[in-house]
């Protein structure tokens, strides 16, 4: 989706879409002189952003439930670890 298009999808002005993306809060790919958002990113930049108890509290428990499953984790290495993916997967995209 093009951030226009996404800003339409969320009734936003288009200037805060391209904000949202330069904060790195919007996952976007650089293709050339636009960005691109995949719907996937949106959805997800949605749910995190949710102000409805359930969802976040879904959000919460899919990450307690991880926890659980590996007590030996570090929290802070965890972090760490999401982030260090999260960045490669932008550097991918932005590599296309």
């Amino acid at each position: 989706m093009t951030p226009e298009q996404v800003a339409a999808h969320l009734q936003l002005n288009k200037d805060t879409v391209y904000r949202l993306i330069r904060q790195r809060k919007l996952a976007a790919t650089r293709i050339g002189r636009t960005y691109r958002i995949p719907k996937e990113d949106l959805e997800a930049f949605i749910l995190a952003n949710s102000t409805r108890t359930s969802v976040r509290d879904a959000l919460f428990h899919r990450v307690y439930a991880i926890a659980q499953r590996n007590p030996q984790l570090d929290g802070d290495e965890l972090l760490e670890d999401l982030e260090q993916r999260d960045e490669q997967r932008r550097s991918r995209r932005k590599a296309m």
